[in-house]
C-alpha cells in the first residue's frame, strides 16, 4: 500500500469521524436542553406535591370558632420554638399570641427560619391564610396577621 492510499484512507476516516462528532455534539446539546426542561418539571412537581400535602384533608365544618387555648396543645414557648420545617398551626398561633400582629416574614423568623427565604415565607403565608379561613386568624391590614378576636383584629 502506497503513501497516497494511506493518506486517502486517513482522510476518509477523518471525514467520517468529523460527521460523527458533529452528530454527537448536536445530540449532546439536545439532551442538555431536555435535561434542563425535565429538571424544571421535576421542581414544579415537587412544589405542587408540597402544596397539596399542606392542604387540609377535609374542609372544616362551619361552627363555633375555637379559642386559641383549644388549639394550642403545648405551652406557647415550646410551640414557637419548633423549626419552620416542622411548622404547625399551633406554632404559628403561638407566635401571633406572643408577639401580636406580624407579617409572614416575621413569623418565619420567630419560628427559627431564614425570614428571607421565599419558600418559607410562602409556606407560612399559606398556613396563615388557612387559619384565617378557619376563623382563628384575622388580617387587619394586607399581609399583616393577628389572632382573631383581638383589638388589633378589630381595627381591620
Amino acid at each position: 500500500m502506497g503513501c497516497d492510499e494511506v493518506l486517502r484512507q486517513l482522510e476518509e476516516r477523518e471525514s467520517a469521524f468529523r460527521v460523527e462528532v458533529e452528530r454527537l455534539q448536536d445530540e449532546y446539546e439536545r439532551l442538555g436542553v431536555l435535561l434542563a426542561d425535565r429538571r424544571g418539571e421535576l421542581d414544579r412537581v415537587r412544589t405542587a406535591r408540597q402544596v397539596i400535602d399542606e392542604l387540609p384533608a377535609t374542609h372544616p365544618a362551619p361552627g363555633p370558632v375555637p379559642s386559641v387555648a383549644d388549639v394550642l396543645p403545648a405551652p406557647r414557648g415550646e410551640a414557637a420554638a419548633s423549626a419552620v420545617g416542622g411548622m404547625t398551626a399551633e406554632a404559628v398561633l403561638a407566635v401571633l399570641s406572643e408577639r401580636g400582629p406580624q407579617r409572614c416574614r416575621d413569623v418565619v423568623g420567630a419560628l427559627g427560619g431564614d425570614g428571607m427565604a421565599a419558600r418559607e415565607i410562602e409556606r407560612v403565608r399559606h398556613r396563615l391564610k388557612r387559619l384565617k379561613d378557619q376563623g382563628l386568624v384575622a388580617e387587619p391590614a394586607r399581609g399583616v396577621f393577628t389572632l382573631a378576636g383581638t383589638k388589633a383584629a378589630a381595627k381591620g
